[in-house]
């Protein structure tokens, strides 16, 4: 799944459809933004899912300024199985960003996460509706809900909350977020996530080196969703270019 509604990125730099919303209210009704990221290691809700190793990703997103938007993004992955036939994510998703009041901005959207070729019996696609809530210049929070979370039969719900601190006037800023992974139903446990990272912008490169790692992830996560040491801590370099 895209990083963007799981990290909570903050307030317009992290709200892509907020931003353009009021990009296209400057500029006419219909704004369009592509992103390109490359990172060291892909990893979503503390789990990698690149299995270590390095992933391309792209984005397009279309807004209008009543706060509406819709767009596409794709990844490459890789689960570590040779049977799955998966190596890559596409994630088509709707959604309304908009300000509910000074400082205080709204996104709802609902995405469904597909992956094509998969071979059968390794049936992962699913639809997931999530709400983000950025407020007070440097805080988020979001709640992301699935009613079939990786065909497993039953709910997951993440729960997450984010901030990001300006490091005085050099430039860098300060990144820290955690996360709970209900999973209970679907996969008989959940599990928690955590990450601390620094970023910088290097004039149209958004970069961020974080350190992400998970608690709580047992072994019937481990037997009904990925390894423990998928779960691992672990560094990661994020470099995001928009346009």
């Amino acid at each position: 799944m895209r990083l963007l509604p799981t990290c909570l990125l903050l307030a317009l730099a992290a709200n892509p459809a907020l931003a353009l919303a009021q990009d296209a209210a400057d500029d006419g009704p219909w704004a369009v933004e592509s992103t390109v990221s490359a990172m060291s290691d892909y990893v979503w809700r503390g789990v990698t899912q690149t299995d270590g190793k390095p992933a391309l990703q792209g984005e397009v997103t279309v807004s209008h300024a009543s706060g509406f938007y819709a767009g596409a993004w794709a990844s490459n992955v890789d689960f570590d199985d040779p049977d799955d036939g998966i190596d890559h994510e596409i994630d088509l998703y709707l959604g309304w960003a908009g300000e509910l009041a000074d400082g205080v901005e709204l996104d709802l959207s609902v995405a469904r996460a597909r992956y094509p070729g998969t071979n059968e019996g390794y049936e992962s696609d699913y639809t997931e509706f999530a709400a983000g809530l950025s407020f007070g210049e440097y805080y988020s929070v979001g709640v992301a809900y699935s009613p079939d979370i990786f065909q497993l039969g039953d709910k997951g719900i993440y729960y997450s909350g984010q901030a990001e601190y300006p490091l005085g006037d050099s430039g860098f800023g300060l990144r820290l977020g955690a996360g709970w992974y209900d999973l209970d139903a679907a996969a008989g446990d959940s599990y928690g996530d955590w990450l601390v990272g620094v970023t910088r912008s290097f004039g149209p490169i958004d970069a961020a080196l974080q350190y992400t790692d998970t608690f709580s992830y047992g072994e019937a996560l481990a037997e009904n969703l990925d390894d423990a040491d998928k779960a691992d801590g672990r560094l990661s370099l994020v470099l995001a270019w928009g346009f």
